[in-house]
């Protein structure tokens, strides 16, 4: 049997390729303390993270046909990893060493710092990845490449990395995340050939106007539509404010209704879920954006984070288009 054989009617399979680790999250702290003291904190989640392993476990507790193409280190948090993501889609290697490990520290009002350290993501390069997806479907899916600028072996190939899921027959989605040197010369200038070769660029709104070097979303998108492919969608999050995207020469803006946000933790990688759910259904723009901002707004409403199947509560569309 054909492995690629899936019903007409069924959503495509999404591949999640990139980082996974533990996160510890704690707060919430109005001011940073001084050094050499002892705070107290509330409440604190000890949990799957990374921007990868984030939207995968989102798009299972949507139901999604998913897999996590990834790795851990050979310890108890690898172990963690590895029991969550052991579907007949998922790869999940273990490499020798410890699992990368963020503390992530929450800011009253829901904002958070985080300190991380890269353990095992050091060594997973476009050889590792390209391995692993040696047996994967992807004809006719969709592949996320998520959180590239926090794989430090993955850099210098991953231009021909996202050449070679294209031509295996791959839609391409990417979200890069936020390069560690900031946004240098050659930051935007591997950014930049990526977005060439994506047709889904997932950013937030600091990251498109740090790759752009713009000041505001929609000249962000206007100056970085040239580079990319005729039929693709840029992407860009805004916390809450909503989701734009800029598609076929049109601009579109969804914004997010009110919330007692406790945790924004992991909110642009469930936000990803919910838009590549809804793409890879067949949904119009909006229904995507729509899609992403209702499910990144359930996940960041718990305390602490669930791994249950998600139900939504759509909120009602508020939008507005525009063209270039």
């Amino acid at each position: 049997m054909n492995s690629s054989f899936r019903p007409s009617d069924a959503p495509r399979p999404i591949a999640v390729i990139g980082n996974a680790n533990l996160d510890l999250v704690t707060g919430s702290v109005d001011d940073w303390p001084d050094w050499g003291t002892e705070v107290f904190l509330e409440k604190s989640d000890f949990r799957i993270g990374g921007s990868a392993a984030n939207t995968a476990l989102v798009l299972q507790r949507l139901g999604q046909t998913v897999g996590l193409v990834s790795a851990t280190g050979s310890d108890a948090a690898g172990a963690m990893i590895t029991r969550q993501f052991s579907g007949p889609l998922d790869r999940i290697a273990t490499r020798p060493g410890p699992t990368s490990i963020s503390v992530g520290v929450l800011q009253t009002g829901g904002e958070r710092s985080f300190f991380s350290t890269n353990g095992h993501l050091d060594g997973l390069d476009a050889a590792f990845f390209s391995s692993a997806l040696e047996d994967w479907p992807l004809e006719g899916a969709i592949a996320l490449v998520s959180g590239g600028f926090a794989l430090p072996g993955l850099l210098d190939e991953h231009t021909a990395f996202l050449e070679r899921l294209r031509a295996r027959g791959a839609t391409i989605a990417i979200d890069p995340g936020w390069p560690g040197e900031g946004w240098s010369d050659a930051a935007i200038a591997k950014a930049r050939e990526w977005t060439r070769l994506a047709d889904h660029i997932l950013l937030n709104d600091k990251e498109v106007l740090g790759l752009s070097g713009e000041k505001t979303v929609h000249a962000a998108c206007r100056t970085l539509s040239p580079d990319m492919r005729p039929d693709a969608t840029l992407v860009v999050k805004r916390g809450a404010e909503g989701a734009a995207c800029y598609h076929a020469r049109n601009y579109l803006v969804e914004h997010a209704a009110p919330l007692a946000v406790i945790d924004t933790v992991g909110a642009g990688d469930a936000f990803n879920a919910g838009y590549l759910s809804a793409v890879a259904e067949g949904a119009s723009d909006r229904s995507a954006l729509r899609r992403g901002i209702d499910v990144a707004g359930a996940v960041i409403s718990e305390f602490p984070r669930s791994s249950a199947p998600l139900s939504l509560q759509r909120s009602q569309p508020s939008c507005a288009i525009s063209s270039f």
